[in-house]
């Protein structure tokens, strides 16, 4: 399982030290992968500080292009000579406020994998196609139009709802164990594909999000924020294996 935490545009250095002063005396699972995704200019202090606690480093989002002169993007050359891991691709954020479509998030989650870092790339319905039922065929056509051509192992498809994002309301347990297998039928010939639930996951509502066979983790936000949350969050995961 894989329990994400997306920092977003939170917390600063300091906020990096303290989490390794918690997390140092707390113990990682093997079979449970912590990741942390801090702001760009937190990841190389990130890495550093935290390697040695077996936390995993991503970024929030990278450049579809290589290089160039394309001012305040962040390339993926970048992200990898860090040492991150992961880089989200396609968060609903990303897509609304910077007009990130699919098309850029197929090209640039191509670029994330040709530099051997693992995509995690966001799907999600809005209200009104939820209202319409139309959210499994949605998703499935996000899908087709996001996931790299010629992919066949090492990627993480993040199920985030937009109408559950910071709102406090999530899907019903059937509703996630429903859209979880219809992507996970999609995706059927990736090898190493983890399917993870994020929007309003939280301490009290992780455990039965668990409990889903077709579960393999969370992608946190506003929870991600409260330390000692999120480890709870991390601890419910363990208790499901």
């Amino acid at each position: 399982m894989l329990i994400a935490g997306n920092w977003k545009m939170n917390l600063k250095y300091d906020d990096i030290l303290k989490f390794r002063d918690i997390v140092n005396d707390f113990k990682i699972d093997n079979r449970v992968e912590m990741a942390i995704f801090p702001q760009f200019p937190l990841l190389y202090y990130a890495k550093e500080y935290l390697s040695n606690c077996n936390i995993e480093i991503g970024a929030q989002t990278c450049s579809s292009e290589l290089n160039g002169a394309y001012t305040g993007d962040v390339s993926v050359e970048i992200i990898s000579d860090i040492g991150c891991k992961y880089c989200i691709i396609g968060h609903s954020e990303r897509r609304e406020f910077h007009n990130e479509t699919n098309s850029f998030i197929k090209k640039a989650s191509t670029l994330v994998l040709s530099k051997n870092i693992i995509p995690i790339i966001c799907v999600g319905e809005s209200e009104e196609i939820k209202n319409k039922k139309d959210t499994n065929q949605f998703i499935r056509n996000q899908i087709r139009k996001c996931v790299p051509d010629n992919i066949n192992s090492d990627l993480v498809i993040a199920y985030e709802p937009l109408w559950a994002i910071g709102t406090g309301i999530i899907p019903s347990y059937e509703e996630i164990f429903n859209v979880h297998t219809n992507i996970i039928d999609e995706l059927s010939y990736i090898e190493n594909l983890k399917v993870i639930y994020g929007g309003s996951v939280n301490s009290e509502n992780c455990a039965k999000i668990f409990e889903l066979n077709t579960v393999h983790g969370a992608l946190i936000g506003g929870s991600s924020l409260k330390f000692k949350d999120f480890l709870a969050i991390y601890k419910s995961a363990v208790k499901q294996l």
